[in-house]
């Protein structure tokens, strides 16, 4: 099974209505893109910090084959793509970080979408009034309750019934 990371988005204007959709999960392990296509994948997930880092070190590799010869190089090449692969999802978890992302909790899962269903299952049976725990990203979202029902006709609440 797999870790993921799960990070909220800063509270937006919509107060927060939208957050549970804006949840990012972040797989931990190598990250076969980041080590293969490492200035494509940095350019997806808009990583422009580590890209100039990135473009800093190609132009030492770029020095030290001029300098140290080819094989050294294609050395140090190898060993940054592998620091990429290993650390790529380190690396976008700062970056998430950097733009004010908040850490919400990990999750152990086989794929994306099992994550996913078990981080929000954690919370639907936690009760509107705010018992449980519940993520600062998640303040403004409300699972569908089984008797939800019986309180809203349409669009409108049953008389009586209004919190």
């Amino acid at each position: 099974m797999t870790i993921y990371t799960v990070l909220a988005p800063p509270v937006s204007a919509t107060g927060g209505l939208d957050e549970a959709d804006r949840m990012i999960f972040v797989r931990d392990g190598f990250s076969w893109p980041a080590f293969l296509i490492p200035v494509v994948w940095m350019l997806y997930r808009r990583m422009w910090v580590v890209l100039c880092f990135y473009a800093l070190y190609l132009v030492a590799i770029e020095l030290a084959g001029r300098f140290l010869g080819a094989p050294t190089a294609t050395a140090l090449g190898l060993l940054g793509a592998l620091f990429l692969g290993f650390e790529g999802a380190t690396l976008l978890r700062w970056t998430l970080n950097r733009r004010r992302f908040t850490e919400q909790g990990l999750v152990e899962a086989r794929s994306r979408d099992e994550a996913e269903i078990r981080f929000f299952h954690r919370f639907a049976d936690a009760s509107p009034a705010g018992d449980g725990p519940r993520p600062a990203g998640l303040a403004g979202f409300r699972p569908a309750r089984p008797d939800s029902s019986a309180d809203i006709v349409g669009l409108f609440p049953t008389p009586g019934t209004v919190r």
